[in-house]
């Protein structure tokens, strides 16, 4: 028989948005009832609790913030621990809006065992900081069953989890109601007098809707499963129950979002060369922050610090709701990819330095530099993207060239040629001709400066050498 793992999600929207930093005790209520669904640590110590009133809740708690009820929520937040779980087991299949399922048997082998393999659930699970209960069984039905009503067990003891659906009673289970008030008139109130009649029985004095359902709870008849199949995109939404008006408090809930790109990336062997992160205002319009690695990058811990040089030049215009993170330019990792801070432990790669520099002072302040086949000073050079192959232009030596070239400016100091004149006579192909003789010269202050005089005799400083 197969054995499966239920995972039953207690309070996934209240543990999917990010409340640390709200200092109010904070609720989920349905607005269906108005009754409380799911409770924050702070607002249960005030004697609020799942099933009570808002009206009530409100007359314990003062300052309880409430949030509605948001299923279609709770079944993205079930796919992205999905996402996570991907990577330590392959057979999940979603239920509902809370519940996750998995096929437990065919991993056995890779684990050697049942504890290994549920050590590594729980690890993953333990870093998304979600609440849930869980069981095993051998059929999808009745690990359903245990995880819905907490028994927390995990064992392959066939006997021990029979025990443990038979001292249920039947109004614990998902049996429709009509079926279970029918069993109860004749006084079948629990799982094991309900599995002492015979099947034969069953199906004789019910109908086969129940025949059908201790069939699937056995494991005796097969139940229909649809494994998930994850997407080749990552795009992550985390909602803050505070306003945050400065940039580093982002950092925390980045963070949460960052470690789920990493299990993303891990699970697929990939790196991300670039993240979008999407700041939500309350009515303005979102502000929209892009953050590069040069190398490609799968770590949280190094896109945090990426993402917090572009965070320590960005200021913010109102106060943020909600983070959105999306990961562009995904690609297959390399054999050493991915150690951007590590790699060339003495001064670090060429990519990793550009990769800071642009989080830090923004994109376009970092620029490679092509040379051109062109005599004119102006003309003989340009902007690339850094780290990129420009042409290959033949250099005279002999040339002397200063280190940094400035626009023309007059000449009003005294100064002492060194070298020179050179003479550059050209552009006359393009109506942009020049005639100028260069010399190399010294100001009375020691300044290096590279200068020229034109037709008119008038002077002007080019450049300066350091």
């Amino acid at each position: 028989m197969t054995l499966w793992i239920y995972l039953h999600f207690t309070q996934l929207q209240l543990d999917s948005t990010f409340c640390e930093a709200s200092e109010q005790p904070v609720v989920i209520v349905d607005a269906s009832d108005n009754r409380i669904i799911q409770v924050c640590n702070k607002a249960r110590a005030q004697g609020v609790d799942v099933g009570l009133g808002l009206g009530a809740a409100a007359a314990l708690c003062q300052h309880l913030q409430v949030q509605p009820y948001d299923c279609m929520f709770e079944k993205n937040k079930l796919k992205e621990i999905a996402h996570s779980l991907y990577q330590v087991t392959c057979d999940i299949s979603l239920v509902s809006h809370n519940g996750i399922l998995l096929r437990v048997s065919n991993m056995l082998n890779l684990y050697q065992g049942l504890e290994a393999y549920w050590q590594c659930i729980q690890a993953v699970l333990q870093r998304l900081k979600v609440c849930y209960s869980y069981a095993s069984g051998y059929s999808p039905l009745a690990a359903r069953l245990l995880a819905k009503n907490k028994v927390n067990l995990i064992t392959d003891d066939s006997s021990m989890l029979l025990h443990q659906v038979k001292s249920h009673a039947l109004y614990e289970s998902d049996l429709p109601s009509t079926i279970s008030e029918q069993l109860t008139r004749v006084g079948v109130h629990t799982f094991e007098a309900l599995l002492n009649i015979p099947m034969a029985q069953l199906a004789k004095r019910f109908d086969a809707q129940l025949v059908h359902y201790v069939g699937r709870l056995l494991g005796q008849f097969k139940e229909p499963v649809n494994f998930y199949q994850p997407p080749e995109s990552f795009s992550r939404y985390v909602e803050l129950l505070f306003e945050a008006e400065n940039t580093a408090w982002l950092s925390k809930p980045l963070h949460t979002l960052l470690h789920q790109l990493e299990d993303f990336l891990l699970g697929r062997e990939k790196v991300a060369y670039q993240l979008t992160i999407e700041l939500q205002h309350r009515d303005k319009t979102p502000a929209i922050l892009h953050v590069y690695a040069k190398e490609g990058e799968y770590r949280a811990e190094k896109w945090l610090m990426l993402c917090e040089f572009v965070f320590s030049n960005h200021q913010l215009t109102a106060p943020v709701q909600g983070i959105t993170l999306s990961a562009q330019r995904i690609a297959e990792r390399q054999s050493g990819c991915g150690d951007l801070f590590e790699k060339q432990h003495k001064g670090g790669s060429a990519a990793s330095l550009i990769s800071i520099l642009q989080a830090k002072l923004g994109g376009d302040a970092i620029q490679g530099v092509e040379v051109y086949a062109d005599h004119r000073p102006e003309k003989a050079s340009g902007f690339i993207e850094p780290l990129c192959h420009g042409n290959d232009v033949p250099r005279e030596p002999s040339l002397v060239r200063p280190t940094m070239l400035l626009n023309p400016e007059p000449l009003n100091s005294k100064i002492h040629i060194q070298q020179g004149p050179e003479r550059i006579s050209t552009g006359w192909w393009d109506a942009q001709p020049i005639i100028r003789d260069y010399f190399v010269v010294k100001e009375q202050s020691g300044r290096w400066l590279w200068v020229f005089r034109d037709p008119t005799q008038n002077w002007y400083i080019h450049g300066v050498f350091h």
